[in-house]
């Protein structure tokens, strides 16, 4: 199991994203960040500062 506090790449964001493998990680935040973020498209940068943040549960 991994998984992604949001807080620590958006200050003040609660959500917290776990799931099976970095993929379905990667999917759920692609999914909060449309919703709770407002962002349509997850730049290179910030999907690479993503995936350094997860971490195994």
């Amino acid at each position: 199991m991994k998984v992604l506090s949001c807080g620590d790449l958006m200050s003040g964001c609660k959500a917290v994203i776990e799931g099976k493998d970095t993929a379905e990680i990667m999917a759920k935040a692609a999914e909060h960040a449309k919703k709770d973020h407002g962002m349509t498209m997850i730049p290179p940068e910030m999907a690479s500062k993503v995936q350094a943040a997860i971490k195994d549960k």
